[in-house]
């Protein structure tokens, strides 16, 4: 008998879509089920920064791994959660995956949640929310912690380092190698 899930995990600029991506790949293979990934974004991909196609291409690179189907939609001045709950329903989605909701308590008063908004636009369809605090762990075990540094600029060159004796920093930070 052939297996009738369809997952759907959902992705947004931040470090933790290859994460969800990598979680929902796990769970689609151990149920033998076709993946798909969503991004919905707020402008047209072509307009995307550096940093979000850079961003783009490693979840296309981790959605060839995973053998996931990969979705962009740009939000037409449209709710994420609208845009989520129609594409699940079209591509007749049974489980939905998203990473833990970054909204504030006011934020949530104020706008209402994301998550029981979307709760009410996918019907039947299963929805797993991967905790980010999890996910910060599990990336702990994977990576070495960070080094707090300061941004200095000499001329037309930025430089690293960990004191001020270059003079007042232009930024401060955590240099991670991922």
């Amino acid at each position: 008998m052939k297996n009738k899930e369809k997952l759907m995990v959902c992705v947004y600029y931040g470090p933790h879509g290859e994460r969800l991506i990598r979680r929902a790949g796990q769970l689609a293979k151990l149920l033998q089920s076709p993946l798909f990934v969503l991004s919905v974004i707020p402008v047209q991909e072509d307009e995307l920064d550096p940093e979000q196609e850079r961003m783009m291409a490693a979840w296309k690179l981790k959605c060839e791994e995973w053998g996931a189907t990969f979705i962009v939609k740009p939000n037409e001045n449209r709710k994420s959660s609208e845009m989520i709950a129609e594409t699940a329903t079209h591509l007749e989605i049974t489980q939905l995956i998203i990473g833990q909701s970054g909204q504030t308590r006011w934020q949530e008063i104020t706008h209402g949640s994301f998550v029981n908004e979307l709760l009410h636009r996918i019907g039947e369809t299963d929805l797993h929310i991967v905790a980010v605090q999890r996910m910060k762990e599990q990336a702990m075990d994977m990576h070495k912690p960070g080094v707090p540094v300061s941004v200095y600029k000499k001329e037309q060159h930025y430089h690293i380092g960990d004191s001020e004796a270059r003079g007042l920093p232009v930024t401060k930070g955590v240099f991670s190698k991922l």
